[in-house]
């Protein structure tokens, strides 16, 4: 039996994506393990040189760099990513509570970031070197060049403690509200999956802050990128011959041109997956935000390795994953590329 070669693509590229995984995690869990800090004394601070010993052979910290690192990789290979020392719990049950608060807050950064930046870019092109194209430049030079940690802290500062017209940040929902009951761990689906509409407003209003702030980041690399794309893919001879047939300029742009210019684009969204996870670390300490990157940055400030190796594992495995899916949607935007896998 013959295997399509985009078959043989996309397993190559997993083997490729593995091996990479493989030698993130050693790093680190390297770089955990040279943390300045020991978990230890950083949560038994009172205790003796003896009992310090003691709780590190417990805890395995005595053995070598090497069997740490082999030990915690059988146990992720078996599903166990360890203890966090920090929560007392296992690092998948944090997790589990954790990955949801990010995904929403992320999903909901980048769909602000994309419904901003496409048309940003868009419009730069189509009025390429007019006022548009200038307003638009420097509203994109703006937000790539604000500062998260900043934005955020001023956003709060004005609009919660001077103007009272956002909720305080203190994370995902009201103390005052139950959460609904998990069914996707999107606090605003499941509210409304449970008819509780006020549940689901509230978790609105407590999102929308902070993914604005996340999403801000994504504007400018999608504008810049779009704008790039649409005036090259505006300049094709398939435009010209379009507009020389009479054909609506909404059809040329909206259709032919956005579908030309579509590939950089696409390879755009798999870079700002990264992006966006790292900023997510900023927006969610700023916002007081349960997610994997307050997770990860409380543990490493409490050198709790476990969790920090998880977190950084998670995140190359979310990259690699975004940029394989990337890679094969080429097949699909692309004729020439789907014929070459047929071939």
């Amino acid at each position: 039996m013959r295997i399509p070669p985009l078959a043989i693509y996309i397993l190559r590229r997993l083997a490729i994506s593995i091996v990479v995984l493989v030698g993130v995690s050693a790093v680190a869990f390297s770089m955990a393990y040279l943390l300045p800090s020991d978990p230890v004394t950083g949560r038994y601070p009172d205790i003796t040189d003896a009992q310090r010993a003691e709780m590190r052979r417990q805890m395995g910290l005595d053995q070598p760099l090497v069997v740490q690192y082999v030990r915690y990789m059988e146990s992720v290979f078996r599903g166990d990513f360890g203890k966090s020392f920090g929560t007392g719990n296992a690092v998948g049950q944090d997790l589990a509570i954790r990955i949801p608060a990010t995904l929403e807050l992320a999903i909901f950064g980048v769909a602000f970031g994309l419904l901003v930046g496409l048309p940003m870019g868009m419009l730069g092109a189509v009025y390429r070197g007019g006022w548009i194209d200038h307003v638009t430049r420097v509203l994109n030079l703006l937000a790539q060049s604000i500062p998260a940690f900043w934005l955020g802290v001023t956003l709060i500062f004005w609009l919660y403690f001077q103007l009272r017209v956002v909720p305080s940040p203190i994370g995902r929902l009201s103390p005052m509200l139950s959460a609904p009951s998990g069914v996707t761990g999107f606090y605003t689906v499941d509210a409304m999956l449970a008819g509780r509409w006020d549940v689901a407003w509230a978790a609105l209003r407590q999102l929308m802050l902070p993914a604005f702030v996340l999403g801000l980041g994504v504007v400018s690399p999608v504008a810049r990128i779009t704008r790039a794309a649409m005036s090259n893919a505006l300049r094709e001879d398939y435009i010209t011959f379009g507009r020389a047939l009479g054909l609506k300029s909404r059809q040329l742009i909206l259709g032919d041109a956005f579908r030309g210019a579509m590939i950089p684009i696409v390879t755009t969204l798999g870079f700002i997956v990264a992006n966006v996870l790292a900023g997510a670390a900023i927006v969610e300490t700023v916002f007081a935000w349960p997610g994997l990157g307050r997770y990860a940055v409380t543990a490493i400030t409490t050198s709790d390795m476990a969790p920090v190796s998880t977190c950084i594992l998670l995140i190359a495995s979310s990259v690699a994953v975004a940029n394989l899916l990337v890679d094969v949607s080429y097949a699909f935007i692309d004729p020439r590329i789907r014929n070459e896998y047929a071939q």
